[in-house]
């Protein structure tokens, strides 16, 4: 008989289980409101060497995200499209496709400037949302590193 492999939720609790328990705790409160927030969505979890990333898409693309949470060992980004308007100057980065925030309580997402960029982003996307649907979380390989070119002539 074979094992059966862990879920994704599984999978994911163990991915995010190598963070401080502050931070752990952030994202177990953080999660649920996005879920919420984007019903009907997928969850597109990568694992990277020093961080774990999960983009809500309406698709199984990450790249397609509507937002993405990005945690590390000290701290939880909220990410957004680069093309969302930011009026208050909030969003950091200057990342070719997206710009963060940081986020310092999963409460920000039910009020105040966080939650009105997320009622943004949802509004920017153009995608009609259920007003009810569960998520599906999606777990994908860690990105491939990049080969070393090779030197020219060899």
């Amino acid at each position: 008989m074979t094992a059966r492999p862990p879920s994704p939720a599984a999978q994911f609790a163990e991915l995010v289980s190598r963070f401080p328990p502050e931070i752990v705790a952030l994202v177990e409160r953080t999660l649920p409101k996005l879920r919420r927030a984007l019903p009907g969505s997928y969850q597109i979890v990568y694992d990277y060497s020093n961080s774990v990333v999960v983009s809500f898409s309406m698709t199984e693309r990450g790249y397609e995200a509507i937002v993405a949470v990005a945690v590390f060992p000290g701290w939880v980004k909220l990410y957004f499209d680069k093309s969302l308007p930011d009026p208050k100057g909030l969003l950091e980065g200057a990342g070719a496709k997206v710009r963060s925030v940081t986020l310092k309580s999963a409460s920000e997402l039910d009020r105040g400037d966080i939650h009105t960029l997320l009622k943004a982003a949802i509004k920017h996307s153009g995608v009609k949302f259920p007003r009810t649907g569960s998520t599906t979380m999606v777990m994908k390989s860690e990105s491939k590193k990049r080969k070393p070119k090779k030197a020219a002539g060899a």
